[in-house]
């Protein structure tokens, strides 16, 4: 029923009190179909597997393992994905489209603490240098899967070049090696990760070895005067 009333001096119109049609609901686009193709693909490689959910963990189900070497299985990634979005239920899901999407608030944090490692160092703190250098590299680590993997590479790869260091100033070569040839795994091609390897390893009194490290470093970068001088202090009186 239809009629016309006064709701306020002067201001007249019409409405309808009778029942009103239910508003019309926006259907969702259907997906399209799979393309049949690249159906069969994925059909024909996949392989089930047997695991459980630990909280946010994910494990070989028969091993109970994160990384199962019977079983040829590695849930780090997986499992490090899972923890990101259960601790950040606001995170955007999907992953951002942007590509090279980089969390600079991380970023920042990371820088940060590196630097106050670089000013213990700096001191001689190299015990203080050490515990910043793993907090910043822990957090440098922390990064969203999609973030780009060179940046994790160069932010990690510097912390430990750094972290090597502070190892040895701490007169503890074998955690100064160690970190070296981690950053020499990252970054192959990094004269500092050849120079911090064979300090490491002068300390551990492996001088042939230290000699192989520098030389390799310096085919890398022949006129860094840093190893150069190192490869000269090492050398035989009849070698310089």
């Amino acid at each position: 029923m239809s009629h016309s009333h006064s709701h306020a001096p002067g201001e007249d119109h019409s409405h309808s009190h009778g029942p009103q049609p239910p508003p019309q609901q926006q259907q969702r686009p259907m997906p399209a179909p799979p393309d049949p193709v690249i159906q069969a693909l994925i059909d024909a490689q996949y392989v089930p597997v047997d695991l459980k959910v630990d909280g946010s963990i994910v494990r070989c189900g028969p091993h109970n393992a994160v990384v199962c070497k019977e079983c040829n299985l590695d849930f780090v990634r997986l499992s490090q994905l899972a923890t990101i979005l259960t601790q950040n239920p606001n995170i955007i899901v999907p992953p951002p489209s942007t590509p090279n999407m980089v969390n600079k608030n991380l970023s920042a944090m990371v820088n940060k603490i590196k630097e106050e490692g670089n000013q213990n160092f700096k001191a001689g703190q190299f015990d203080q240098a050490v515990i910043r250098y793993t907090v910043a590299a822990n957090g440098a680590q922390s990064r969203a899967p999609w973030e780009p993997n060179g940046v994790l590479r160069e932010e990690v790869s510097t912390i430990l070049a750094n972290r090597s260091a502070s190892f040895a100033g701490c007169q503890d070569f074998i955690s100064a090696l160690a970190d070296a040839e981690a950053v020499v795994e990252m970054r192959k091609n990094w004269p500092k990760a050849y120079l911090r390897k064979a300090k490491a390893l002068r300390g551990l009194v492996q001088l042939e070895e230290a000699l192989d490290a520098l030389a390799i470093g310096l085919s890398f970068e022949p006129e860094n005067k840093v190893p150069s001088e190192l490869l000269c202090s090492l050398l035989p009186s009849d070698h310089v």
